[in-house]
């Protein structure tokens, strides 16, 4: 059997197991617990989408040490690539992102502590510093995070479900971070006790699936991102979309306060 074969059986098969999700009830959102459909099967994936709060999510959750491990590894993708030769235009928009959605700027150094989840090579870290935070990261994979160390952040090594962090922190950002989480709403409940009550979270995600990304476990529609930060602890403040010009992504970006 050749490998192509072999790939559109699987996929006929997982638009097989989303069928029977749906009729028999296993599938039900996450978030809402409203019933779900089949919209989509890739060959890694069931993908059903919720009828009432529009969550798209995957079936069947691979297990916490699986993502792990997967995280763990470097992939240079031409994305990373590209950004690797010029990160000083991906730096600008970002910057222009926090204004847009109403982060506030501060005239010196250390004036509010931040916390980057998920951070990367620290690019965003170099955002947060920019704008007068003191900016810590958290990353699971080590090589990333000795990048970040690199350019002189403090990086706690870990993923969000486990991680030991001192705070309170008075903002905290996840850009691109829930849609891989196993439990998003686990994490933003993780995140609000990092948070000081008033502080802030600055999520982005997108907000077209793309199914054939096989580390993308959830879609957020506006109103399902807006259940899970309130189940969470957190109000939204303020929200807007906006599609990237380099890659052609629609991203969702909403500012909320943590809750007293």
């Amino acid at each position: 059997m050749t490998q192509g074969v072999d790939r559109e059986t699987r996929v006929r098969r997982n638009w097989i197991k989303g069928a029977l999700y749906a009729l028999t009830g296993r599938g039900r959102c996450p978030l809402c617990r409203g019933h779900a459909r089949p919209v989509a099967a890739s060959w890694m994936h069931s993908h059903l989408r919720c009828r009432r709060c529009g969550l798209i999510f995957v079936a069947d959750l691979p297990p916490l040490s699986n993502l792990y491990d997967a995280y763990r590894v470097v992939h240079l993708s031409e994305y990373q690539v590209r950004h690797k030769r010029d990160w000083g235009p991906w730096i600008q928009f970002k910057d222009l992102t926090l204004d847009r959605v109403g982060l506030p700027r501060w005239e010196r150094d250390g004036a509010g502590r931040a916390l980057d989840l998920g951070c990367g090579e620290g690019r965003l870290l170099q955002v947060l510093r920019g704008r007068g935070w003191q900016a810590t990261g958290l990353e699971l994979n080590p090589v990333l995070a000795g990048e970040a160390r690199r350019l002189g952040f403090e990086v706690v090594a870990g993923g969000v479900e486990h991680a030991a962090l001192g705070g309170p922190f008075e903002l905290i950002t996840a850009f691109h971070l829930l849609e891989h989480l196993r439990s998003p709403t686990a994490a933003l409940d993780r995140t609000r006790s990092w948070l000081r009550p008033g502080g802030v979270l600055v999520v982005e995600t997108p907000l077209r699936p793309d199914f054939d990304n096989i580390d993308h476990l959830y879609c957020f529609s506006a109103a399902s991102l807006e259940l899970a930060l309130v189940s969470g602890g957190f109000t939204p403040r303020s929200w807007f979309d906006y599609i990237d010009a380099n890659y052609g992504h629609h991203n969702l970006v909403c500012l909320a306060e943590a809750r007293a």
